[in-house]
């Protein structure tokens, strides 16, 4: 079974999935679980989009998204073709394992039929456990 793991270091799990860039993919089933690769994805709470070529209605609606995602716990409204995106990217991942998600990403990841796990641990701990509910 493959998981997507968010970390900075490739040590922890210490990333918010919305902050994410990089999420570290494993194969486990075997012995050890062993890192196979690294995917790369727009964050889903990535605000690059400059901000001059929006729509005085899609400014207010970016500057509230971007205060949403800073709030804790993440309450942010969907954003569906970001999430598909990210989605898309972690392929044949079933498992995300992640220190944080807002809860409309992680239903509609639920939805999507990727199981997500919310804790901040060592990767190599958090991987032996999760490995043994599968």
């Amino acid at each position: 079974m493959l998981i997507a793991v968010t970390t900075s270091n490739g040590i922890d799990v210490d990333t918010h999935f919305g902050k994410a860039e990089r999420f570290l993919i494993y194969e486990t089933g075997s012995e050890q679980p062993y890192l196979l690769g690294e995917v790369r994805a727009q964050a889903y709470c990535d605000w690059t989009t400059s901000l001059q070529t929006l729509t005085t209605e899609q400014f207010a609606a970016t500057i509230a998204g971007m205060r949403e995602c800073a709030d804790a716990p993440p309450a942010h409204r969907m954003m569906p073709e970001k999430l598909s995106a990210v989605a898309q990217a972690l392929g044949d991942c079933r498992v995300v394992v992640t220190a944080m998600i807002g809860e409309a990403p992680h239903q509609e990841l639920e939805r999507l039929g990727i199981t997500v796990h919310t804790i901040t641990a060592p990767v190599a701990e958090v991987l032996r456990e999760v490995a043994k509910l599968y």
